[in-house]
């Protein structure tokens, strides 16, 4: 290296080193970049900071340099800098909650993870592990919202090629390039047949319990609570186990609710059975998420804008057939749509939706009425804060 130093970081960006800040007695900003292709270093620009035993991680061809001494002994540090190879720069960013040096840091899934190091000279280890979010993630493959890559995100993929569709522009992140292309494929390709970690799943009742009184929340912490006297089915749903309620009692509640009126979500279930007037989803003293209409038998939904002109959406979908069927409604902020296995069956334009904060009602309108309990199983129930394409 053109700059001899101890206690400094390295990582790669393009298929070149970064050696980083560092020092003994003193910190160092400096910053140097070395080719293996060439075999040759090159000055760029230093650190806005000096600091030695930092942590620096790469994530999406920027790198991050992390807590760290500014001094021989001190002080420590919890600044972020993003260090842009692209343009030479370098931009200070939110800092880390808890300053340290002789940390170490990884990246999973576009977030970096800073973990272990000390509170300074002489003042002991900490076991502290704090996430960083860089905003650059890119955005999730999975464009229906049923937790696995597959041909179903492919031909939505190929379906939106060469538009410029925001559910499908995935890359670069964070926000695509306004046209969907290679770059897509690639990251979808990437994440082929996997099971997707998503955080944009918020809420995700799988339903595949044996027994007891607690749907567990597999995306979080909102475990729902059954009540009367549901069943179990284990082997009987369409995506492994599945819920069966009796149309007079059975449901379940899930006491932290989403506020329809906070922005783009989407709601997805599995159900077979219903009967008229029905409910799968609803919103305790709110609304009816996703019901069967009163005399046909066809998914609708009551979420609308507040006032005199936010009415119901109704399609032409029968959904009491004894068929499974996939249900969805998903708000993207202008338009409310619902499916039925996938198809867009209906759609309008709205304003905005009504606010409201009560727990989740699983297999039951939002008043408990009579009438409005689930006659039949219900599987897999997803909520997304972002809109999918089914």
């Amino acid at each position: 290296m053109p700059t001899a130093r101890a206690c400094l970081s390295t990582s790669v960006v393009n298929g070149k080193i970064y050696a980083i800040g560092g020092g003994w007695h003193n910190a160092l900003s400096t910053v140097e970049e070395y080719d293996p292709a060439t075999d040759t270093w090159t000055r760029k620009a230093n650190m806005p900071t000096a600091g030695k035993l930092a942590s620096t991680s790469a994530v999406n061809g920027k790198i991050y340099a992390i807590g760290g001494a500014t001094g021989g002994f001190g002080p420590v540090s919890s600044t972020v800098h993003e260090y842009d190879s692209a343009t030479d720069t370098w931009t200070k960013k939110a800092d880390m909650l808890t300053a340290r040096w002789f940390l170490s840091s990884s990246v999973v899934n576009g977030k970096i993870y800073a973990i272990g190091g000390e509170r300074g000279y002489d003042q002991g280890a900490v076991s502290t592990v704090e996430e960083y979010d860089t905003g650059l993630t890119a955005s999730q493959p999975d464009f229906n919202g049923d937790g696995i890559i597959n041909i179903k995100d492919l031909l939505k993929l190929i379906e939106s090629w060469g538009q410029d569709d925001p559910i499908v522009d995935i890359a670069p992140p964070p926000f695509g390039d306004g046209v969907v292309d290679v770059l897509d494929l690639e990251i979808l390709i990437s994440y082929w047949e996997q099971p997707i970690d998503d955080p944009t799943l918020i809420a995700h009742w799988a339903l595949d319990e044996t027994e007891g009184d607690v749907a567990y929340d597999s995306a979080g912490v909102n475990d729902a609570s059954v009540i009367g006297e549901p069943v179990w089915l284990p082997e009987g749903g369409k995506v492994s186990g599945a819920l069966a309620l009796d149309g007079i009692d059975d449901c379940a509640f899930a006491q932290d609710g989403l506020n329809p009126a906070d922005g783009p979500f989407s709601v997805l279930a599995w159900i077979q059975g219903g009967a008229l007037g029905q409910v799968v989803i609803s919103q305790l003293d709110g609304i009816n998420w996703l019901s069967v209409d009163p005399t046909l038998g066809c998914l609708m939904t009551d979420l609308r804008e507040s006032g005199r002109d936010g009415i119901p959406l109704e399609s032409e979908a029968m959904i009491t057939d004894g068929a499974w069927h996939r249900i969805g409604f998903v708000w993207d902020g202008l338009y409310r749509s619902l499916y039925v296995d996938d198809i867009l069956v209906a759609q309008d334009a709205q304003h905005g939706l009504g606010s409201f904060d009560g727990g989740l009602n699983i297999g039951c309108g939002t008043d408990l009425a009579e009438g409005t309990f689930w006659s039949g199983l219900i599987d897999d129930i997803r909520i997304y804060n972002r809109a999918v394409s089914p």
